[in-house]
């Protein structure tokens, strides 16, 4: 049994992590040290998605179980949900022997990775989260002892309080980012895995002519090419690529001004498991009409610097012909740079490029 200060340690690490999320994965080792297991992790879970932090012995076990999409057909956590216990539960509690060996997620996972015995418990936060605490035992340990589980529910009030208090203090760090990006005058936003929009300052709220909140709060740009651009951002925050599209410039509507709205992945899953946010939308905007770099539209459009240079004097006013004398090249090499700077772009014309980009220059 732990005595006195072991017990303090473990309780205090606990709160210690719900104000430094760096701390968890320690947090989880000693917890898993206690259960006599061998690692573990905690995950939020809900119809958006997965966030989750593990220590470090079982990180890559729990990367693998997600790429191989064994959490949709989770069937330990489906069992600790319906079993509607306030502790730890183990295998046996939810499982016999005989079914253990039937289930896919034990006989095709967990056993072949020389896991197969653990004790989980779960807290429901008040966004409808499930929040899971589960502790992994090598197999050849044997299952975990009933002394061992109520070791752990001895702790449980202190891990159910420190889930709670993470997850309000990773909110309260999140506004105050976007009350920082308001103070500066840029509008910006907190974006989740599924492009839901999870709270915005007062300056992006100005910008619902052109951004659109759609079913399940899920963001969208009134601009339709805007609009694929920044969902293939969102779909692919987790992906750094050269020539990757994360600045995406909007068009003028009516009276509302031209802006550029960039796409910021937030990192490190200990740091948004419970806030659950994925990336920050901040917005620039200008009402000059100067000349737009062209090392923007390269980065923005995966413009060659040959094809960025015939696209800024596009936006000048100038003739194709006036172009191949100013840059000592045939008409028909800029002409096959034209039509790559519209193919790039997304526009149907000359006219329709001057017409989208125009009022983004700075």
């Amino acid at each position: 049994m732990l005595d006195t200060n072991e017990f303090g340690d473990a309780v205090a690490m606990l709160y210690e992590a719900a104000a430094v999320p760096e701390v968890w994965p320690t947090a989880i080792a000693r917890l898993a040290q206690i259960a006599g297991c061998t690692g573990g992790l905690l995950f939020a879970h809900s119809n958006q998605g997965t966030n989750w932090v593990a220590c470090k012995e079982f990180a890559p076990v729990f990367e693998r179980f997600m790429e191989q999409g064994w959490m949709n057909r989770n069937a330990r956590m489906a069992g600790l949900l319906a079993h509607g216990g306030t502790g730890f539960v183990t295998d046996h509690d939810l499982f016999q022997d005989e079914a253990l060996a039937d289930t896919a997620m034990y006989r095709d996972f967990l056993y072949p990775e020389g896991y197969g015995w653990g004790t989980a418990t779960h807290v429901r936060s008040s966004s409808g989260d499930n929040i899971v605490f589960t502790l992994e035992r090598k197999f050849d340990l044997g299952p975990v002892a009933r002394r061992e589980v109520e070791v752990l529910d001895s702790n449980r009030p202190h891990l159910a309080r420190a889930a709670v208090l993470a997850s309000k203090l990773q909110m309260q760090r999140a506004q105050a980012s976007l009350d920082s990006f308001e103070r500066a005058g840029s509008p910006a936003a907190l974006v989740g895995a599924r492009g839901n929009v999870m709270a915005t300052n007062p300056g992006f709220e100005t910008l619902l002519k052109q951004v659109l909140i759609r079913a399940w709060d899920r963001i969208a740009l009134d601009d339709e090419r805007a609009n694929a651009l920044l969902q293939k951002a969102l779909s692919e925050l987790a992906l750094d690529r050269l020539g990757d599209i994360r600045s995406i410039p909007i068009p003028r509507k009516d009276d509302s001004p031209a802006f550029i709205i960039h796409v910021l992945p937030i990192r490190r899953q200990a740091l948004d498991i419970f806030s659950r946010a994925q990336a920050m939308l901040v917005v620039t905007v200008s009402d000059r009409a100067l000349r737009i770099e062209a090392s923007l539209l390269c980065e923005l459009y995966d413009l060659t610097r040959g094809e960025a240079a015939v696209a800024t004097r596009i936006l000048d006013g100038r003739s194709i012909n006036e172009i191949a004398v100013e840059r000592r090249v045939s008409r028909e090499t800029v002409r096959s740079q034209v039509k790559n700077v519209l193919a790039k772009t997304g526009c149907q014309s000359q006219a329709d490029f001057i017409r989208r980009l125009a009022p983004l220059a700075m």
